[in-house]
């Protein structure tokens, strides 16, 4: 597998072809799950070739937004089949590498490790300092593709959102829950 080149070329794209209005899923979050995958996959102990898929799907797992706002990882898993394979990529890796980005959908659960990986690098900010300022930006987001909710509506989502979401690897939970937590009783306080 050439990783080095595969990340160079999807990091090309989303830089120069994503919507300039995704002010959430830019290439800055990619960026941040990227990072995000690489520490969770080192402490959880994962083989190189399972890193590289997990890394890969990290890079990846947003690039349907190159198409499309909705639905638009399997957009993504349609991209990596179309792409991968140019860069020495496998059935079996290119599979593996489907299954974490579809586990990335809304309502989809995770359930190997790799894909509970990918759940917590891609929700790693809702138990950090920059949660409320993410989360603007992906309010800002969503009603710049259609959306429509007033301020308290989307509080009520926040907290919807944040009372059903779980981190699901050791290390996200001892990181990153309490300040999830947090962020949950700061948002059941605001009036409006």
């Amino acid at each position: 597998m050439d990783f080095k080149n595969a990340k160079k070329y999807i990091l090309e794209r989303l830089e120069n072809e994503l919507s300039p209005d995704l002010y959430y899923h830019g290439v800055h979050h990619t960026v941040d799950v990227y990072e995000v995958s690489i520490k969770i996959a080192e402490v959880e102990n994962l083989s190189q070739e399972e890193k590289v898929i997990i890394n890969t799907a990290a890079l990846y797992h947003d690039s349907g937004f190159l198409f499309e706002y909705q639905e638009n990882e399997r957009l993504a898993v349609k991209l990596i089949k179309e792409v991968l394979p140019k860069f020495g990529y496998n059935r079996k890796q290119m599979d593996a590498i489907g299954s974490v980005i579809l586990s990335t959908q809304l309502k989809a659960r995770p359930n190997t490790l790799l894909q509970k990986i990918m759940s917590d690098a891609d929700y790693d900010y809702l138990g950090r300092e920059d949660n409320f300022k993410i989360a603007e930006s992906l309010s800002k987001e969503l009603k710049a593709n259609g959306f429509s909710f007033n301020d308290e509506e989307w509080n009520n989502m926040q907290i919807r959102f944040l009372n059903k979401h779980e981190y699901h690897t050791s290390s996200s939970i001892q990181l990153r829950r309490e300040k999830k937590w947090d962020y949950l009783r700061h948002l059941k306080t605001l009036k409006f």
